[in-house]
């Protein structure tokens, strides 16, 4: 039987992409959160095990939907065309206001939170929350009514930093404070710093800087993705000043180098209180309706010494 294959070049694209979603309806989206081994004991033992939950399903269900809207997509391969000469690939996502990302739902951060030891201060004072590349804003919004929901009535102050000036944009008009500098913060109850250390120049110093301005009680949330793949997007060479996990010359799995991020998060001078694997999406294009990598999400205290 002859196989149909279309002539137009649109009809191509739209021909490939009804093949690549129907694809994606063939995934076990359960086998993102699981492990193929287990870790040193002193790790295992703090891994929060998550599956899809509803949140999730509607998130997929509801970037499908958008994905079929082929003329917004076609306008979107446009504008990209035209705008990559002076503009990054981030503020791009910003003005397009496109690519939103997904990692966990209010429930799943609920639990990673708890089971991490967070326990925001009652009182009088607002809970600080800091999110280090905020991005769009979205998952820092779901980290927020998280915090919201723990503290009760203590109230909750938003603060985040982003280097895309699309997106700060988009993060003022959620009323985050947004800030360059995190030099002058102290004392914060919660950090988020969410596939951050794998596109900043110095992640080191970075860690250095979550460190200094964590509450001696506050809790800090770190993803990776991994396999570790560095790039810098805002200097030429896209490299960083030093790698964060070194390249031994083959490919590591999830497992062994969920344990060497691990090691280095306490030899920067934190422990590790909980963690777990899952997916980082991204909304989809013109070509499928989502993408997704594999994130570490560490929760993380400062050591006592």
């Amino acid at each position: 039987m002859a196989v149909y294959r279309p002539r137009g070049t649109l009809a191509r694209v739209i021909h490939a992409k009804f093949h690549n979603d129907n694809s994606l309806e063939d995934i076990d989206t359960r086998k993102w959160y699981c492990l193929s081994h287990e870790l040193p004991p002193r790790f295992q033992a703090k891994f929060v095990p998550l599956e899809p939950d509803a949140t999730t399903v509607s998130w997929l269900e509801r970037t499908k939907a958008l994905s079929a809207n082929i003329w917004t997509h076609l306008w979107h391969a446009l504008a990209r065309s035209i705008l990559q000469f002076f503009m990054t690939q981030t503020d791009i996502n910003g003005f397009l206001k496109r690519g939103s990302m997904f990692i966990l739902s209010e429930d799943q951060f609920r639990k990673l939170l708890v089971a991490g030891g967070f326990q925001p201060a009652c009182g009088q004072e607002p809970v600080t929350l800091l999110d280090i590349g905020a991005g769009d804003g979205e998952i820092s919004l779901r980290v927020a009514n998280t915090v919201s929901e723990l503290s009760g009535s203590a109230g909750l102050r938003v603060f985040a930093t982003e280097a895309s000036w699309t997106m700060r944009d988009r993060l003022k008009k959620l009323n985050f404070n947004v800030i360059t500098e995190i030099d002058g913060l102290q004392n914060l109850e919660l950090i988020l710093c969410l596939n951050v250390l794998d596109r900043c120049f110095d992640s080191f110093k970075l860690l250095e800087d979550i460190h200094l301005a964590l509450a001696p009680n506050g809790r800090a949330v770190v993803a990776l993705v991994l396999p570790y793949m560095h790039y810098v997007e805002t200097n030429t060479s896209h490299l960083p000043l030093r790698p964060l996990l070194e390249n031994n010359g083959r490919q590591a799995s999830f497992e062994e180098e969920a344990a060497r991020f691990m090691e280095l998060l306490e030899n920067c001078g934190f422990r590790v209180e909980a963690w777990t694997k899952a997916p980082y999406l991204c909304e989809g294009d013109l070509h499928q309706s989502f993408y997704w990598l594999i994130d570490l999400i560490v929760v993380i205290s400062k050591k006592t010494f």
